[in-house]
């Protein structure tokens, strides 16, 4: 049995009805702690059991049964049973997948879209344009895919398979379609999410890189990667690849709206805005990751597709209102 049979929710909540209130204060109440949110993190990639976060998150069984329990009055989470060693055990599942909570009181007569967004996963390999700096390469969920520090391979068919590409310096480019912008929906703020970090000889931990970001051409922000990451296999790292080599990144999202850049929510630009990148003049939106010439801590760059690192995710853009 489960605790709650509906998953998979999306939830649309709001100050204004009195049965959400309740339901809202729980959903505080459960995102209220780093260790919560890091429960969600893991529920994410795949259900696990009691043991298998406590394990995770070096916390004890108790602990986490009282943070999975918060998550489940939420209906973040749900809980089934599935049969163990000695008897049955716990399986936590995350529940819940976007959730809106409107905080405006004003009545809108106007018909009000909620949450209306778009999202599109662009495989590492189908950049369009590069112009890197060895030591670089690519490499595959099964293989190498070209030879070591090798710009001129780049631009080779089999870039479409990479999960792993890695550059000393320069830039490398995509272009994401423009097709399912719709004429009645004030978009607002387009994100970038992907798994990164810095790159040097085998890894080491702490080597920053900055990492700059530009949409369709705009210099957005700029991010320092502290490291180049490595001293445990990453997640979803295939076993060919060498274990004293990079191995996982970090998951960050740009995100640009019209108060500014963030990045993962924190405001780091007020002087670009999303009406400055002008994205329904244009049939396609163009991403850039670099390192600048000028840059202060020039560590070079790698970027992890599905099946390389610690999560199982490419490029996501994602336009909303």
């Amino acid at each position: 049995m489960s605790d709650i049979i509906n998953s998979n929710q999306n939830f649309q909540l709001s100050i204004k009805n009195e049965a959400d209130l309740e339901k809202i204060s729980f959903i505080g109440a459960a995102l209220s702690s780093i260790d919560k949110l890091k429960i969600l993190q893991l529920l994410s990639v795949k259900p696990m059991t009691l043991s298998e976060l406590s394990r995770a998150l070096d916390l004890a069984v108790s602990t986490v049964s009282f943070h999975v329990d918060s998550l489940v009055k939420a209906q973040l989470i749900f809980i089934s049973y599935e049969p163990g060693v000695k008897g049955h055990v716990k399986l936590c599942t995350k529940a819940t997948h976007n959730l809106y909570i409107d905080f405006d009181m004003v009545t809108n007569s106007e018909t009000k879209i909620l949450n209306s967004r778009e999202s599109i996963e662009m495989p590492i390999g189908n950049f369009v344009d590069c112009n890197i700096q060895s030591p670089c390469g690519i490499a595959g969920k099964t293989e190498q895919l070209i030879e070591n520090d090798s710009p001129n391979a780049f631009f080779s068919p089999n870039r479409s398979q990479a999960e792993l590409i890695w550059f000393q310096s320069g830039y490398i480019s995509y272009l994401f379609p423009t097709h399912f912008f719709k004429s009645n929906i004030n978009y607002k703020q387009i994100s970038f999410s992907f798994e990164l970090c810095s790159e040097t000889v085998y890894f080491r931990n702490d080597w920053p890189s900055d990492i700059t970001i530009w949409i369709n051409d705009i210099e957005i922000a700029t991010y320092t990667s502290p490291g180049d990451f490595g001293g445990r296999r990453g997640k979803y790292t295939p076993e060919y690849w060498f274990i004293n080599s990079t191995q996982y990144g970090l998951l960050r999202r740009f995100t640009v709206t019209n108060a500014g850049v963030f990045i993962d929510n924190q405001l780091v630009n007020r002087r670009i805005t999303f009406d400055d990148l002008k994205l329904k003049e244009t049939n396609r939106i163009k991403l850039t990751i670099g390192i600048k010439d000028d840059a202060v801590h020039k560590g070079g760059i790698n970027l992890f597709g599905k099946h390389f690192g610690d999560y199982p995710q490419s490029i996501i853009m994602t336009i909303s209102d």
